[in-house]
Order: structure tokens, then sequence, then C-alpha cells
């Protein structure tokens, strides 16, 4: 029974499927038990026992008054009045249910299923035994519970089992619980009718599958009947930022921090604010959205975002407004708070330099497109030294910086970078397109510098051959292979 025990709490979320008792002043009961337990003076047992005989005539008292025990956490006095109901009638379904909700809270997996199952038995037409003796079963098998609810759709065909089935699936541990839970939620022709709780649990189960036209359409049939529930107006915003709809995105985004009852705002809230403000180009208030994101994160420890993650996009930011000190700054930052940096995580600072290199001389600001091609350049340096395996890659990208560096070639700057790729690639066996592109590359540098540069028309004919022999189609190649 160890398997479900630390299912056993979820078994008692059973939302609205509790029974209505109709005959018995419950609320009474319940306010004499809380009065009695909190001051639970020298004559608390024998208090116990008046209740007993003032009520012992009735199961559904007893049962109120064990209710009552459990929610104050005297789980003695809970089972013993469950019992005196049972004793006044042994088929008494709703003292069955209060005895598996006590073994649920004594982590009793078997027992809570065994009450359940009597609850069921006795009382075969109310939800609550299937849906409590479901949440048991989901632990060890979640088809197993689904196909105990299915018991209950025999018995009850108006009752929404699609939804307590989704439910299931939701909060269960199987590889492809969304897709389940989304499969049994699908069946619901009318959102309006569904409670709150599986609203919310469909819309996220729709935005965890990637498909946010239907998480919009599911949480929006729950801001119809309560605009101001922050969960909805959350996931419609995030699903709109998503689906790169800013506008729409930023309508929502307002609805959750302003127009929202008791809304927690999370740093995640505030990095697709963040995101959103970005895709509208108001750059100064993404910047700001970041910062508080960042700001939360220390203190949210539920966040999807990733620090690294958010100070990357402060970097973009910084360089869409061409702040390019700032980009770099954050870009930096993020890099030093990524635990194990990647290959891609240097190669796009090394595109950053290159993207910052040529808006600079698109500018007119040649020195600064030279400084920043430079540090591009070096960036690939030290990138090919923390990656070998990606030293082709690296000499291919310095020899095109260098070549932009060195237009006319005449200082040979692209040289080495090129010559040791021809010389790692040339008698590879089995070269792949990507290598046979970065070879042409370095032939196509060298025919050209041979014979512009080192005036060498024969050494430059020997490199068109080379060029053609990957290259067949080359033009140029075929006109330097042609020279006299």
């Amino acid at each position: 029974m160890k398997t479900y025990k630390y299912l056993l709490a979820g078994a008692l979320l059973i939302g609205t499927v509790a029974p209505v008792m109709a005959q018995t002043d419950t609320k009474a009961l319940q306010s004499q038990v809380e009065a009695l337990v909190k001051a639970k003076g020298p004559d608390y047992d024998k208090s116990v026992k008046q209740l007993y005989k003032d009520n012992k005539k009735s199961p559904e008292a007893l049962v109120a008054i064990g209710k009552a025990f459990y929610n104050a956490k005297d789980l003695t006095n809970a089972e013993a009045f469950a019992d005196y109901a049972l004793a006044k009638n042994s088929k008494y379904a709703p003292a069955f249910l209060l005895k598996g909700d006590i073994c649920v809270s004594k982590d009793d997996a078997g027992g809570a299923a065994e009450n359940y199952q009597q609850a069921k038995y006795f009382a075969p037409k109310d939800p609550e035994g299937y849906y409590k003796y479901a949440m048991i079963l989901r632990g060890r098998s979640p088809q197993e519970a689904v196909e105990n609810l299915e018991e209950l759709r025999a018995q009850r065909p108006d009752y929404p089992v699609d939804a307590l089935a989704g439910r299931i699936y939701y909060q269960s541990s199987v590889p492809n619980r969304f897709e389940k839970a989304e499969e049994y939620y699908n069946k619901i022709t009318d959102l309006s009718k569904m409670e709150d709780d599986d609203i919310s649990k469909y819309a996220m189960t729709e935005f965890l599958l990637g498909k946010r036209d239907r998480s919009i359409e599911v949480a929006k049939a729950g801001l119809q009947k309560d605009p101001r529930r922050a969960g909805w107006n959350r996931i419609v915003f995030w699903s709109y930022t998503d689906k790169k709809d800013p506008q729409n995105a930023l309508d929502y985004a307002d609805r959750l921090f302003n127009k929202s009852d008791s809304a927690h705002i999370t740093a995640d809230d505030y990095a697709y604010y963040g995101t959103a403000l970005q895709q509208s180009k108001r750059w100064d208030e993404a910047i700001d959205a970041y910062q508080k994101a960042l700001k939360d994160l220390d203190s949210d420890n539920n966040a999807i975002v990733q620090k690294p993650t958010l100070l990357k996009n402060l970097s973009d930011v910084y360089n869409e407004k061409n702040d390019y000190d700032n980009a770099v700054k954050y870009f930096d930052e993020s890099l030093e708070a990524t635990p194990n940096p990647k290959f891609r995580d240097y190669q796009s600072l090394g595109g950053l330099y290159a993207e910052i290199a040529a808006k600079k001389q698109q500018a007119g600001d040649k020195a600064g497109a030279v400084a920043a091609y430079k540090k591009a350049d070096e960036v690939y340096g030290k990138t090919a030294e923390k990656f070998p395996e990606q030293a082709n890659y690296c000499n291919y990208v310095r020899g095109s910086i260098n070549s932009v560096l060195d237009p006319d070639s005449k200082q040979g700057l692209a040289k080495p970078y090129y010559q040791a790729l021809i010389t790692s690639l040339e008698s590879k066996a089995d070269r792949t397109a990507n290598d046979n592109a970065m070879l042409k590359a370095a032939y196509s540098y060298f025919m050209v510098y041979e014979y512009n540069v080192a005036k060498n028309t024969s050494a430059s004919k020997e490199w068109a051959e080379k060029l053609l022999s990957i290259d067949p189609e080359n033009e140029m190649a075929k006109q330097v292979a042609n020279l006299k």
C-alpha cells in the first residue's frame, strides 16, 4: 500500500461531488463539536459521550459529528462516530466515506479503498465514493481509476464523468497524462457547465500541449462566468504572448495585473509581460518588466523562467534598441548564470558581436564595426578551445569574419583559418554537405587570394580545380581553370 501513500491526500479533493445532507442541522452540530474541541476541558470525554447519547438514533447526525471531529483532526472520535453510525445502519454509505477519509489521513490506502468500495456498493448513484476510490487507484493506474468512473456513468448518465476522468489523468504521473486528460476533456461539449477547477485544468492541459488557441478558448469560457479569475486571465495572457499577438496579450496582462481578484503576480508573469512588451517594441517597459522578473525570481520557487533566460531576454531588448554595451553586458551575465554553457550559447555570443558589427558598419561607424568584428573573432577562437569538436565551424566563421576585416585580402587575415579548415576536411572521407560548403568557401578564398594578391595564376588554377571537384558548376572556378 506504500505505492499509494503520496497520493492519498488527493482522494479528499472532491470539488462538488459531496452529497447534501437535508434532514440534520449539520451546521449546528459542527459548531458544537468545534467549540468542544477548542475548549477541551476536563469534561471533554463526558461531553463527547453526551453528543453520542443525544444523537445515537440518527446515522446522519452521527456522521455529521464524526466529520466535525475529522475536520478538527480528532481522528479517534471521528472514527468512533463513523462506527456508531454503522452500528445503527450497517449500509449507511456516508459512514463508509468518512472511514475512508480517516484512512487517507492515516496513509492507509488499503483501508481507504475498502471503505470507498463499500460506499459505492451501498450508494451506487452517489458520485463521491466512485471519485474518492478513483483518486486512490490513480496512484497505481489512472486507467483503472477511469474504468471505475465508467461504472458511475452507467449509474448516473447525467453526471460529468468525462470531467472527472480528465482531472484524474491531469493529476496522475503517467508519461502521457496531458494527452489522456485532453482526450476526456475534449468530450465535453458545453464548457459553461464545467466546474471551475476542471476549466483551469483543461485550459492548462491545452497550454502545456502547445495548443494555444484551444487554451485561450477554454479559459475564455471560464472568464464568461468570472471575468476576474486571475488564473484564467493568466492563461489567456500567456497564450497570446506565445502566439506573438502582443495587442491581445497586453490586454489580458492588464486584466491579470489590474482587474483580477487576489492575483499573485509571479516572476513568470513579469517575464511574459516583458516578452509581450518586447514584441510591441516598447523597449524600456520590457526592460522594467524583465528586471522585476529577475527581482522576484529568487523568492519564487515555482517559477518556470530561469535566470539565464531573463538575462538573455534583456540582452535581446538592449540589442533591439541599439544599446550594444548593455546587450553584451547582459549576454555575458547570462552565460555566467548558465551552469554548463553549451556550444550554441557561445555561438550566439559570437553572432551577437557580428550582428552589432554589421549594424555599426551600416550606420557608418567603421571603427565600431571593426572592434565588434574583432570581438566576434575572439569569441570564436575561445569557443574552438572549449569545444574542439566544433573547431571546423569556428575556423570557417573566423575565416569569414577576417575576410570582412581584410576585404582585399592583402593582409591575408583569413588564411590561417581557411588553411586549418582545409587541412581538417580535405582528406575526410565522409564529408557532409556542411563540410563541403565550408571547404568551398576556403577553396574560393585561396583561389582569389593567389590570383589577386599573390599574382600566382598557376596556384590559383590549382585551387579552382579543387573547387570544381566538389562544385562542378562554379562559374568563377571554371573561368579561373581556363586561364592561360
